[in-house]
């Protein structure tokens, strides 16, 4: 069985419904990968990687995914300094020899928002690309303000049937990811 340790915020553990109802819960249920979610609802980067840092992944982990972003942008954080909190997140990959998914952050229906979400998109894409698979579940919530309008509880956080179409979109990017990250591995090891 493979094992992913998902870390983010929110959009990550599944509020307001919660983990059993997360994206990463219908990734698990129709792969059978085993989801670990350690999404805390209000947690900024720094917040998830410091807990990333403090606690150890038990030893079958070697995929990790990172979501975070909004909460940052929503208490007044600089994107160069998120900017570098996503440095930071693939250095201790890098370090810990974990094979990283980074999550794009997801598009609002704040028009304000919207636009520093978009850099910070534009951002994480600059720092993340080809060093992590990225992973864009904007397609399962909607593309145009009226599909993301009827996506979202309060404009940020999905409904459950969002949370269910963004895990259902989800699962065979992340289990082509899985199944890659085999196939690379046993390259670099020399095996057939």
């Amino acid at each position: 069985m493979k094992y992913v340790a998902c870390y983010g915020d929110s959009l990550v553990q599944g509020f307001p419904f919660g983990p059993r109802y997360s994206w990463t819960a219908q990734v698990e249920k129709l792969t059978q990968i085993k989801m670990l979610n350690y999404g805390v609802c209000g947690d900024c980067c720094d917040d998830i990687i410091y807990r990333m840092r403090q606690y150890a992944l038990p030893e079958y982990v070697h995929h990790v995914i990172f979501l975070g972003g909004a909460n940052d942008i929503l208490q007044g954080r600089r994107i160069e300094d998120i900017s570098r909190d996503y440095k930071r997140v693939l250095e201790w990959c890098e370090e810990k020899q974990y094979s990283l998914c980074v999550v794009l952050p997801f598009i609002s229906t704040e028009q304000a928002l919207n636009r520093q979400l978009l850099n910070l998109r534009q951002e994480a894409e600059h720092i993340c690309g080809g060093k992590a698979f990225l992973l864009d579940l904007q397609p399962a919530i909607g593309m145009d303000a009226g599909a993301r309008f009827k996506a979202y509880v309060d404009g940020i956080h999905p409904k459950s049937q969002t949370y269910e179409a963004m895990g259902s979109y989800a699962a065979p990017l992340i289990w082509k990811w899985l199944k890659n990250e085999k196939r690379l591995r046993k390259i670099f090891k020399g095996d057939k």
